[in-house]
């Protein structure tokens, strides 16, 4: 019997470059895709699109579909001010965003997530285990990055991971989350490029429009979050081939 690892992503662009194509399959209102990545383990990714309630919905249909581990992967906003874009982040610590302080949901207990460390660390790329923390609203400006890093110690902030987390735990799988930097401690996002897209991660062209005609400077922000989000997404391959090795640790 096959074994699968089921991973949530928020953004349709994150699905494609882990899974290595499009996931142009729907169902329950996921679109998903499957992939094969070694020695009959395959990787299913869901796109849940942003915040909790969607990544929860997309980890409990990954359960349903009998996963064997469950992740969460994607880009996120750096909060220690010595990462960069395209610093990649293992979780050892999850945190969710409870009375402006983060509440322990999940914490690395040794196994296979060595394995995946030495993999991704072969690859000549950064590599930082640390915690990730999960807030209700994004986090876009440098200043409140700052203040959730001396509040926390989090490596990196996203909105889905404490909610993937929480369906590992209730289901009794193993978990792992895999973030990388895209928008580091010292940049901040305008809000409506964050508004660019909608809740499940798909573009809103005419508000994009709309705001370009309204400030045509707006299109350098798009063009260095573009570049950014290419930046740290070009990791993926190495990511996925590494859950292959973490699934399927080598013989000693």
């Amino acid at each position: 019997m096959n074994r699968t690892i089921g991973v949530v992503t928020a953004l349709p662009g994150e699905a494609r470059k882990l899974a290595g194509h499009l996931c142009r399959q729907k169902a329950d209102g996921f679109r998903h895709c499957r992939t094969v990545l070694k020695d009959e383990t395959d990787l299913l990714v869901a796109q849940s699109g942003m915040g909790v309630n969607n990544a929860f919905s997309a980890a409990m249909w990954l359960l349903e579909k009998g996963v064997t581990a469950l992740g969460c992967f994607g880009v996120s906003g750096g909060l220690n001010p010595l990462l960069k874009t395209g610093d990649v982040v293992f979780a050892d610590v999850v945190l969710g965003e409870q009375h402006d302080v983060g509440s322990l949901v999940w914490k690395k207990d040794g196994g296979h997530s060595d394995e995946t460390f030495k993999c991704i660390a072969a690859k000549d790329l950064s590599v930082q285990w640390g915690p990730i923390i999960s807030v209700q609203k994004q986090v876009l400006d440098a200043a409140g990055k700052r203040a959730l890093f001396d509040g926390t110690k989090a490596l990196a902030v996203d909105m889905e991971t404490a909610a993937v987390a929480r369906a590992a735990n209730e289901s009794g799988l193993p978990f792992f989350a895999v973030r990388i930097i895209c928008d580091p401690v010292n940049i901040s996002v305008p809000e409506a490029l964050f508004r660019c897209v909608d809740e499940r991660g798909n573009p809103r062209f005419f508000y994009l429009l709309k705001r370009i005609i309204q400030k045509p400077s707006f299109i350098m922000h798009l063009l260095r979050m573009k570049r950014n989000f290419d930046t740290a997404l070009a990791s993926a391959p190495h990511v996925r081939h590494c859950l292959a090795e973490m699934h399927n640790p080598p013989a000693p």
